[in-house]
């Protein structure tokens, strides 16, 4: 694999090139997607068990979505995760994607 300059100027692979931001390895629904999978669990129990659209759990997983603090910490108490952790790393993904979204708005490239 080739490594390509990506945003905040660390090198990456070309294979997280084409990922959105929500799919990457150390983003909490790539995260949450790889707990659920390890526990056997389905997206539609997911769905039923915290009260919302199996294609919001879909939209989610896969990036189309950013998921809600609400959401994150339910999965946090189903998968035993750290409440905090969750919330701060909830925080910084929150800034990044804020940060890009207004980026691209003003025309600024990173």
């Amino acid at each position: 694999m080739h490594l390509v300059k990506c945003q905040g100027g660390r090198m990456q692979t070309t294979f997280y090139q084409n990922r959105t931001v929500l799919t990457r390895p150390d983003t909490l629904p790539y995260i949450f997607r790889k707990l659920r999978i390890n526990r056997n669990m389905t997206k539609r129990r997911i769905a039923e068990k915290f009260s919302v659209s199996e294609g919001y759990v879909q939209a989610v997983e896969s990036g189309q979505k950013f998921p809600s603090i609400r959401y994150c910490l339910r999965c946090a108490n189903e998968f035993g995760a750290n409440p905090q952790w969750v919330k701060n790393k909830y925080a910084k993904e929150a800034l990044q994607r804020y940060t890009i979204r207004l980026n691209q708005r003003l025309g600024i490239e990173n």
